[in-house]
Protein backbone atom coordinates (compact mmCIF):
# COMPACT_ATOMS: atom_id res chain seq x y z
CA UNK A 1 0.00 0.00 0.00
CA UNK A 2 2.85 2.20 1.05
CA UNK A 3 4.68 1.52 -2.22
CA UNK A 4 1.37 2.21 -4.35
CA UNK A 5 0.77 5.61 -2.20
CA UNK A 6 4.36 6.40 -3.01
CA UNK A 7 5.12 5.65 -6.75
CA UNK A 8 1.04 7.76 -7.07
CA UNK A 9 3.37 10.30 -5.13
CA UNK A 10 6.04 10.47 -8.06
CA UNK A 11 3.51 10.07 -11.07
CA UNK A 12 2.06 13.77 -9.29
CA UNK A 13 5.29 15.04 -9.05
CA UNK A 14 6.60 14.43 -12.51
CA UNK A 15 3.43 15.92 -14.04
CA UNK A 16 3.35 18.69 -12.17
CA UNK A 17 7.55 19.14 -12.84
CA UNK A 18 6.66 18.40 -16.80
CA UNK A 19 4.05 21.14 -16.75
CA UNK A 20 5.08 23.17 -20.29
CA UNK A 21 8.54 20.89 -21.12
CA UNK A 22 8.60 18.34 -23.22
CA UNK A 23 8.06 14.68 -23.14
CA UNK A 24 9.42 11.74 -24.65
CA UNK A 25 8.09 11.00 -28.26
CA UNK A 26 9.89 7.99 -29.91
CA UNK A 27 13.38 8.99 -28.64
CA UNK A 28 12.45 12.69 -30.04
CA UNK A 29 11.67 15.36 -27.56
CA UNK A 30 8.33 17.38 -28.37
CA UNK A 31 7.03 20.43 -26.30
CA UNK A 32 3.26 20.36 -24.76
CA UNK A 33 2.91 24.03 -24.34
CA UNK A 34 -0.03 26.02 -25.34
CA UNK A 35 1.66 28.85 -26.74
CA UNK A 36 0.25 32.71 -26.40
CA UNK A 37 1.72 34.12 -29.53
CA UNK A 38 1.97 32.40 -33.47
CA UNK A 39 4.22 33.78 -35.81
CA UNK A 40 4.01 32.50 -39.15
CA UNK A 41 5.62 33.20 -42.65
CA UNK A 42 4.38 30.11 -44.84
CA UNK A 43 6.04 29.13 -47.57
CA UNK A 44 3.15 30.36 -50.70
CA UNK A 45 3.47 28.60 -53.48
CA UNK A 46 4.55 30.98 -55.85
CA UNK A 47 7.23 31.15 -58.21
CA UNK A 48 10.18 33.19 -59.26
CA UNK A 49 9.31 35.36 -62.37
CA UNK A 50 11.76 34.86 -65.49
CA UNK A 51 14.13 37.74 -66.25
CA UNK A 52 16.40 38.87 -68.80
CA UNK A 53 18.64 40.07 -66.46
CA UNK A 54 18.47 37.13 -63.97
CA UNK A 55 18.08 34.61 -66.21
CA UNK A 56 18.84 31.72 -63.86
CA UNK A 57 16.73 33.22 -60.66
CA UNK A 58 13.92 30.63 -61.61
CA UNK A 59 13.54 28.56 -59.22
CA UNK A 60 12.59 29.85 -55.12
CA UNK A 61 15.62 29.68 -52.17
CA UNK A 62 13.37 27.11 -50.48
CA UNK A 63 10.50 24.69 -50.90
CA UNK A 64 6.74 25.92 -51.34
CA UNK A 65 3.98 24.35 -49.75
CA UNK A 66 0.34 24.12 -51.67
CA UNK A 67 -2.32 26.06 -50.31
CA UNK A 68 -4.15 23.31 -48.91
CA UNK A 69 -1.20 21.72 -46.70
CA UNK A 70 -0.79 25.45 -45.32
CA UNK A 71 -4.63 25.13 -44.44
CA UNK A 72 -4.34 21.83 -43.02
CA UNK A 73 -1.87 22.98 -40.70
CA UNK A 74 -4.42 24.08 -38.70
CA UNK A 75 -5.80 21.07 -37.31
CA UNK A 76 -2.62 19.31 -35.61
CA UNK A 77 -1.80 23.38 -34.71
CA UNK A 78 -5.10 23.65 -32.60
CA UNK A 79 -3.53 21.48 -29.49
CA UNK A 80 -0.70 24.01 -29.23
CA UNK A 81 -2.73 26.97 -28.87
CA UNK A 82 -3.73 28.50 -25.92
CA UNK A 83 -7.34 29.67 -24.99
CA UNK A 84 -6.54 33.53 -25.57
CA UNK A 85 -4.06 33.24 -28.37
CA UNK A 86 -2.69 35.56 -30.92
CA UNK A 87 -1.32 35.09 -34.37
CA UNK A 88 0.79 37.03 -36.75
CA UNK A 89 0.62 35.53 -40.04
CA UNK A 90 2.84 36.82 -43.34
CA UNK A 91 1.24 37.46 -46.44
CA UNK A 92 2.42 38.72 -50.03
CA UNK A 93 0.04 41.13 -52.20
CA UNK A 94 -0.82 38.17 -54.62
CA UNK A 95 -1.54 35.90 -51.36
CA UNK A 96 -3.25 38.23 -49.17
CA UNK A 97 -6.82 37.34 -50.13
CA UNK A 98 -5.93 33.31 -49.25
CA UNK A 99 -4.08 33.93 -45.86
CA UNK A 100 -7.39 35.33 -44.43
CA UNK A 101 -8.72 31.29 -45.47
CA UNK A 102 -5.71 30.07 -43.99
CA UNK A 103 -6.46 32.44 -40.51
CA UNK A 104 -9.80 31.02 -40.08
CA UNK A 105 -8.76 27.25 -40.75
CA UNK A 106 -5.80 27.79 -38.43
CA UNK A 107 -8.86 28.65 -35.82
CA UNK A 108 -8.53 32.62 -35.66
CA UNK A 109 -10.28 35.97 -35.89
CA UNK A 110 -9.06 38.58 -38.08
CA UNK A 111 -8.40 41.91 -36.75
CA UNK A 112 -5.80 43.98 -38.44
CA UNK A 113 -3.09 44.39 -40.67
CA UNK A 114 0.62 45.69 -40.68
CA UNK A 115 2.39 46.77 -43.43
CA UNK A 116 6.20 46.17 -43.96
CA UNK A 117 7.85 48.60 -46.35
CA UNK A 118 10.65 46.78 -47.61
CA UNK A 119 11.64 49.88 -49.72
CA UNK A 120 12.80 47.88 -52.65
CA UNK A 121 11.24 45.21 -54.86
CA UNK A 122 10.27 44.91 -58.39
CA UNK A 123 7.93 46.72 -60.52
CA UNK A 124 5.37 44.98 -62.06
CA UNK A 125 1.85 45.84 -64.52
CA UNK A 126 3.00 49.52 -63.23
CA UNK A 127 3.31 49.26 -59.23
CA UNK A 128 6.31 48.91 -57.19
CA UNK A 129 6.22 46.30 -55.16
CA UNK A 130 7.83 47.26 -51.81
CA UNK A 131 5.10 46.24 -49.40
CA UNK A 132 3.98 42.54 -47.63
CA UNK A 133 1.45 42.37 -45.06
CA UNK A 134 1.58 40.81 -41.38
CA UNK A 135 -2.06 40.15 -40.69
CA UNK A 136 -2.91 40.03 -37.03
CA UNK A 137 -5.81 37.73 -35.89
CA UNK A 138 -6.87 36.41 -32.43
CA UNK A 139 -8.96 33.51 -31.03
CA UNK A 140 -10.29 34.28 -27.42
CA UNK A 141 -10.11 36.95 -25.54
CA UNK A 142 -7.68 40.11 -26.33
CA UNK A 143 -6.77 43.45 -24.17
CA UNK A 144 -8.12 46.69 -26.04
CA UNK A 145 -5.94 48.79 -24.15
CA UNK A 146 -2.78 46.83 -23.21
CA UNK A 147 -0.21 48.56 -21.09
CA UNK A 148 2.85 47.96 -23.36
CA UNK A 149 4.65 49.76 -26.24
CA UNK A 150 1.87 49.72 -29.30
CA UNK A 151 2.88 48.50 -32.17
CA UNK A 152 3.01 50.90 -35.66
CA UNK A 153 0.74 49.33 -38.68
CA UNK A 154 3.72 50.20 -41.26
CA UNK A 155 7.18 49.56 -40.33
CA UNK A 156 10.25 50.55 -42.30
CA UNK A 157 12.63 48.11 -42.44
CA UNK A 158 15.07 46.22 -44.76
CA UNK A 159 14.96 42.71 -45.48
CA UNK A 160 18.37 40.60 -44.40
CA UNK A 161 17.97 38.09 -47.24
CA UNK A 162 15.18 36.67 -49.96
CA UNK A 163 12.02 36.51 -48.11
CA UNK A 164 13.67 36.31 -44.57
CA UNK A 165 11.95 38.93 -42.10
CA UNK A 166 13.05 42.13 -40.32
CA UNK A 167 14.20 40.76 -36.64
CA UNK A 168 11.94 44.21 -35.88
CA UNK A 169 9.19 42.12 -36.25
CA UNK A 170 9.91 39.55 -33.19
CA UNK A 171 10.87 42.48 -30.56
CA UNK A 172 7.46 44.27 -31.81
CA UNK A 173 6.10 41.00 -31.13
CA UNK A 174 7.41 39.85 -28.17
CA UNK A 175 5.71 42.37 -25.28
CA UNK A 176 2.32 40.51 -26.62
CA UNK A 177 2.80 37.66 -24.27
CA UNK A 178 4.43 33.98 -23.86
CA UNK A 179 5.02 31.23 -24.97
CA UNK A 180 5.40 32.04 -28.17
CA UNK A 181 6.38 29.56 -30.91
CA UNK A 182 7.54 30.91 -35.16
CA UNK A 183 6.12 28.53 -37.14
CA UNK A 184 8.31 28.11 -41.01
CA UNK A 185 11.28 29.46 -38.61
CA UNK A 186 14.72 29.87 -40.72
CA UNK A 187 16.65 30.14 -37.83
CA UNK A 188 16.54 29.65 -34.02
CA UNK A 189 15.69 32.66 -31.79
CA UNK A 190 16.14 33.23 -28.33
CA UNK A 191 12.80 33.38 -26.50
CA UNK A 192 11.03 31.56 -28.75
CA UNK A 193 10.06 27.78 -30.05
CA UNK A 194 10.23 27.19 -33.64
CA UNK A 195 9.28 24.54 -35.95
CA UNK A 196 10.62 24.37 -39.92
CA UNK A 197 12.17 22.35 -42.21
CA UNK A 198 15.60 24.35 -41.39
CA UNK A 199 15.56 24.48 -37.77
CA UNK A 200 15.17 21.96 -35.25
CA UNK A 201 11.62 22.04 -34.40
CA UNK A 202 10.12 21.88 -31.03
CA UNK A 203 6.64 20.60 -31.78
CA UNK A 204 5.31 18.41 -34.28
CA UNK A 205 2.92 19.28 -36.99
CA UNK A 206 1.14 16.42 -38.92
Amino acid sequence: MEEAVHDRSLLLSWIAEAGNRAVSLFGKEVTTKKYQIIYADPPWEVKKIIRKVRPNQVDMDYPTMPLRDICNLGIPLRSYEADDCLLFLWATQAWLPRAFMVMVDWGFKYQRTITWDKGNGMCLFGFHNCTEFLLFGYRGKIEMYPRRKAFPTIVQAKSPRHSEKPQIFRDLIEPFGEPRIELFARQKVEGWDCWGNEVESDIELK
